[in-house]
């Protein structure tokens, strides 16, 4: 078996396609390491309880981001992979799907901004919600899936990682105590804002040359053409956004703060994943309309080398979490280590879901599919969610993602039986 991997490795080093993951995880260290080298300051500045005000605000804005997206990180994506050396397509896919995200950003905005007014616990903390709307501004600014689909993935990292330096440096400059709360949300809420903005510095062309118009016919269509991918979404949110959100209504924002701080050093495991998931997506896309076999030999001999390495790496968050929680943020984070660890099997449960559902089920047409079983774990995480958060507070809403990431790749694997067979 390990002669096998290590001919399944030199394989896939040869290949274009590791040149991109390779370049990928360099910039993406960065763009990892960041972060993570300014969580420090902004736990001791803000305390648990600014720090979890932040992620509160931010979980509300994770609604409304989906609506923006609308799917469109995988249906656009797949759609200018296909359409990469037509240039009158590539123009009309791409202007429509900017239009449409734009339009989708101004109708969210009203019903956000009218639910912060209406929450009296909302309207104490404005600014910060105003600030987290960064998110969704960003989002649209910066069309990611634009350079997703034509591979420019090498680009796109380097862009980020300029934006994080830039963030970083706002962090530790500006960010001293739980007074400058606004700030560390403005600044926490800007990757995406950043980064267009270094795309025009480092003159990195953020559209394609051709022009087009898209009409409301186009818009229409687009919309319809992203509808399961959108469900599917939303049905994610049922146990990614939603958790930290019922937490905070339940318990406070103390306790999203330590959730968060977990979903965070777990998110830096899943970085893992997002370079190869990156890089994989367009090229399987292409593979699937022209070779399915080839993309089914791709995906086996990228699986042997991935998985491993998640497993290995969540196995040492979950050793050395204590050590991990103390160095980050001291002594009055210390409740985040049993959720860190109920949470230590996500990122290798997230990897599985990434290749079933995102390179396999987008690209064989079962989207629809997808959004069945997205939609199924999230009633059922939306189900166990209270009950486990007023037994085991923070851990609970551990256990009841923990559970979801579960039921995920289990129905995923059992939807794609037919179609490995």
């Amino acid at each position: 078996m390990t002669t096998s991997v290590i001919q399944t490795g030199a394989r896939l080093f040869r290949s274009r396609l590791a040149g991109n993951v390779l370049s990928l995880y360099a910039i993406q260290g960065l763009n990892a390491l960041l972060p993570l080298l300014t969580l420090p300051f902004l736990l001791r500045a803000l305390h648990p309880a600014g720090y979890g005000a932040i992620m509160f605000a931010q979980s509300l804005m994770g609604y409304a981001l989906l609506a923006v997206e609308f799917g469109f990180n995988f249906t656009a994506a797949r759609d200018i992979s296909v359409a990469r050396d037509q240039p009158d397509v590539l123009a009309r896919i791409y202007w429509t799907t900017l239009a449409t995200k734009a339009l989708l950003l101004a109708a969210i905005t009203i019903p956000v901004a009218g639910i912060v007014i209406v929450t009296p616990s909302f309207r104490a903390d404005w600014p910060v919600f105003a600030a987290s709307g960064l998110l969704l501004i960003g989002n649209v600014a910066f069309p990611q899936w634009y350079f997703q689909g034509l591979e420019r993935l090498r680009e796109v990292a380097a862009i980020q990682a300029v934006a994080k330096l830039v963030a970083a440096a706002g962090v530790i400059a500006l960010v001293r105590s739980p007074d400058d709360l606004v700030i560390a949300a403005v600044i926490l809420s800007a990757p995406q804002l950043l980064a267009a903005g270094a795309a025009l510095l480092l003159r990195k062309p953020l559209a394609p040359e051709q022009f087009y118009r898209p009409t409301l016919r186009n818009i229409g269509q687009a919309l319809r053409d992203s509808w399961h991918m959108f469900t599917a979404s939303i049905s994610t949110t049922l146990f990614l956004h939603t958790n930290a959100f019922v937490l905070g209504l339940m318990r406070g924002p103390e306790a999203v703060a330590l959730y968060s701080l977990a979903t965070r050093l777990i998110g830096a495991m899943q970085a893992f994943v997002t370079p190869v998931a990156q890089a994989l997506f367009p090229r399987a896309s292409l593979l699937f309309a022209e070779n399915s076999t080839q993309a089914w030999l791709l995906l086996k001999r990228v699986a042997w080398l991935l998985f491993p390495a998640i497993a290995f790496a969540s196995l040492l968050l979950a050793v050395f979490a204590p050590q991990a929680v103390r160095l980050l943020g001291g002594d009055a984070y210390s409740g985040v280590v049993p959720v860190l660890r109920i949470m230590a099997a996500v990122p290798v449960l997230v990897a599985v879901a990434t290749l079933l559902a995102q390179t396999i089920m987008v690209n064989v047409g079962l989207t629809r599919q997808l959004s069945r079983i997205y939609l199924t774990v999230g009633l059922i995480n939306l189900v166990l969610l209270p009950v486990l958060i007023h037994v085991y507070d923070a851990s609970g809403a551990a256990v009841s993602l923990l559970i979801a990431e579960t039921l995920g790749p289990v129905l995923m694997a059992f939807a794609l039986r037919r179609v490995i067979r």
